[in-house]
């Protein structure tokens, strides 16, 4: 991208400057794993691809509001905009259950959401509003997979009794809060900030292991698996729970089978993926923290002047009220209502079927990338990396790496390009596809990756079993991979592996 880099910082002076504040403000998973969670779960309740994409999208808007009520952004809105938005980014930055510095204050914000959600679904359902349940799924599974990544759930012994272990392994390794009975659970030292020494605070994205931040936002992060997990199976659990909510059947119904002829959350989804993108969060690896480094090779996986116009041009301008899609006008409306989320008293609840407790994940890992033979265009530069990769049934798209030939992951404060799959059971063999890209203005470029002539993606299967894969590479589960023959060629080294977990109730 070299050739339009200075183009696009003349173009955007003072606009990079505030959106850098705001890229450094986030407080929730990576909209990568929220992403990830959010479909390999929909998929596996019969949600159709548009359903799942809505969802998606208001999920991302949660944070979307939030960023936009930071000091940075908040200089973007022009005239009365800002009044009028006010309230509502003042709400969305209450949400993703931050702030809460014990047990009774996580339960008491467990049991308002569970009253507000379920109330906003029945009366949902009731007004025949599916576009406005779909909204609702999304935003609450935000807050109910931030749970996972911004408290101490996963930490350890600072609960009490470790998870799995003790009175707690009934349980199972990786129970949710909701899976536990309410004894048990609020008998446990829960919190989302702790200020007694040692302080506990949510923690920069790069903050050392020893300084006890709490987030796991993304891999990187101390304990992110092991959240990611919880928030996986909590997520499972939501879904059958908010199916409940919604009594009549035939809305389900409709909810699952959404289409784009109901409604298309085509522009609201490539928006949210890019803006995350630009801005380092979709998967880690170096988010901006303010206009001083918004250019240093440190925030690796940033890109301000794409991350500039991408903003502008969702909302239509430097205005955040004007032209919202019909789920955006939605998810509005919802942070005015359900997002208050009062608490009115303990709210009791009978999980729906837990099947299957015990669950094999697939996991990829990406260690490495080096350009071999590969430039990134007549402009000079350097490469402008991403990978795109289909793991069993579902496709994802890594964070970038922008402005490195080589790149090793390995190294502090970065840590591998992850990918995480449930197995469904029974399956002895996970397909993985692999394509790697230079970012480019127009058109990305396919990196050749394959020791294949006239072949550049990577194709091969994952045999849990064995701990072995097959297929274009042969062998043990991490390997490094080089493309000949072709041009723009590098060599990736990279991992498969598997893992188990169990939440049993």
């Amino acid at each position: 991208m070299g050739l339009y880099r200075v183009n696009g910082l003349r173009a955007g002076g003072f606009l990079v400057a505030t959106l850098c504040a705001f890229a450094g403000t986030a407080s929730a998973f990576d909209t990568g794993p929220h992403f990830d969670i959010t479909e390999d779960v929909l998929r596996s309740e019969w949600f159709s691809t548009t359903a799942i994409q809505t969802v998606q999208s208001a999920n991302f808007f949660v944070d979307f509001y939030e960023f936009m009520g930071t000091s940075g952004p908040r200089k973007l809105e022009a005239g009365d905009c800002l009044a009028k938005a006010d309230s509502i980014l003042k709400i969305a930055d209450a949400q993703h259950f931050d702030d809460l510095d014990s047990t009774r204050m996580v339960a008491e914000k467990w049991d308002a959401m569970l009253a507000g959600t379920k109330a906003a679904a029945e009366a949902k359902t009731k007004a025949g509003d599916v576009l406005g349940l779909l909204a609702l799924l999304g935003m609450s599974l935000h807050n109910v997979q931030d749970f996972y990544a911004h408290s101490n759930w996963v930490d350890g012994d600072t609960l009490g009794p470790p998870l799995g272990k003790g009175a707690l392994a009934k349980y199972g390794d990786h129970p949710t809060w909701l899976s536990m009975d309410r004894k048990d659970r609020e008998a446990l030292n829960v919190y989302t900030k702790h200020y007694p020494p040692p302080s506990r605070t949510h923690g920069a994205w790069d903050a050392r292991p020893e300084s006890l931040g709490l987030n796991k936002d993304w891999a990187g992060r101390p304990h992110y698996r092991d959240a990611y997990i919880c928030a996986w199976f909590a997520s499972r659990q939501w879904v059958r729970l908010f199916h409940t909510w919604v009594t009549d059947p035939n809305m389900w119904s409709q909810m699952q089978r959404w289409s784009t002829k109901s409604f298309d959350p085509g522009r609201d989804w490539d928006y949210a993926r890019k803006i995350s993108f630009y801005g380092g969060h979709w998967y880690g690896n170096g988010a901006l923290t303010g206009f001083k480094d918004a250019f240093k090779s440190r925030t690796a996986a940033t890109s301000p002047d794409l991350l500039v116009p991408a903003v502008l041009r969702f909302m239509g301008g430097r205005c955040i009220t004007k032209n919202p899609s019909a789920l955006r006008s939605k998810a509005v409306d919802l942070l005015g209502t359900w997002g208050k989320m009062p608490y009115r008293g303990p709210v009791p609840v009978t999980l729906p079927s837990a099947a299957p407790e015990s669950v094999q994940f697939a996991q990829l890992k990406v260690h490495r990338i080096d350009a071999t033979d590969a430039d990134d265009g007549p402009g000079g530069g350097q490469m402008d990396w991403f990978c795109r990769v289909q793991l069993g049934t579902q496709r994802f798209m890594s964070g970038l790496i922008d402005e490195h030939d080589h790149f090793n992951f390995d190294v502090w404060p970065y840590y591998p390009w992850t990918m995480i799959k449930e197995i469904p059971a029974g399956m002895n063999s996970v397909l993985v596809r692999f394509e790697l890209y230079d970012l480019d203005y127009k058109n990305d470029d396919l990196i050749d990756i394959n020791p294949k002539s006239k072949a550049e993606s990577l194709v091969f299967n994952y045999l849990p079993a064995l701990n072995q894969v097959r297929g274009e590479v042969t062998g043990k589960p991490r390997f490094v991979v080089e493309g000949h023959g072709d041009c723009d060629c590098a060599k990736v080294d990279m991992e498969v592996g598997q893992m188990a977990a169990t939440c049993l109730k």
